[in-house]
């Protein structure tokens, strides 16, 4: 469904055309590959995401971007061209890749991670940056 901008009709293929042409479309479709691999391997350990879940990430989401009124959201949805499906999908999908990730966290050797030297200066990056926050309070 097109959609418009200044009185001006753009339609999906030509966003996708765009991302091609700029070299976008990689990038994009590699994520999208990359969330539906991962939530089905969540799904083939048995992680899951209850209703319950769902609405309280669905209600995080939408306080993150001001949208308290269910009005809100189905107008943010509509003016984005998604549907509530995609939505839920999203959102369900994201919370099936975290929980793979500590799945993946919980059962690594974390010190073949921790001994790179890039990842200690990260860290240690990480740790000056938490310290000299609290100190120029």
């Amino acid at each position: 469904m097109p959609k418009k901008v200044a009185e001006l009709a753009i339609d999906v293929a030509e966003v996708v055309d765009h991302l091609k042409l700029s070299g976008g479309f990689a990038t994009a479709l590699g994520e999208v590959v990359r969330r539906k691999i991962t939530a089905d391997a969540a799904k083939k350990h048995g992680i899951t995401v209850s209703a319950k879940e769902l609405q309280k990430v669905a209600d995080v989401f939408r306080i993150d971007h001001g949208l308290y009124k269910a009005s809100e959201t189905e107008n943010w949805l509509a003016s984005n061209g998604l549907s509530v499906e995609s939505f839920e999908e999203y959102l369900e999908t994201s919370l099936l890749i975290n929980r793979f990730k500590d799945a993946l966290e919980a059962k690594a050797n974390l010190k073949k991670y921790l001994s790179s030297g890039t990842v200690k200066d990260t860290v240690r990056e990480m740790v000056y940056q938490d310290w000299f926050a609290k100190a120029a309070k």
